[in-house]
């Protein structure tokens, strides 16, 4: 079996998340639906032996990404035929 890490996930409000995984995007795909917070920190120990400390944008996946694109193109439509009226 493959070698899993520990990542270590946190918020500006004080929320706390640790998960264990073979990758970052793993990690990250498996805390998403936990913060609320676009913008998430974490926390590693990378393949070489390196402590990481970077910030993250979430969510993080396709379906995720296209169903927002989609949403806010709704939106603007609404807003623009509702300024219309």
């Amino acid at each position: 079996m493959g070698k899993n890490r520990e990542f270590y996930f946190w918020n500006e409000s004080g929320q706390e998340e640790k998960t264990e995984q073979m990758s970052l995007t793993k990690a990250v795909k498996s805390i998403q639906s936990k913060f609320k917070d676009r913008i998430v920190g974490v926390e590693y120990i990378s393949k070489k032996g390196k402590q990481i400390s970077d910030s993250i944008e979430i969510p993080m996946g396709r379906k995720i990404r296209q169903a927002m694109i989609i949403e806010k193109k709704k939106a603007a439509l609404k807003a623009a035929k509702e300024a219309g009226r």
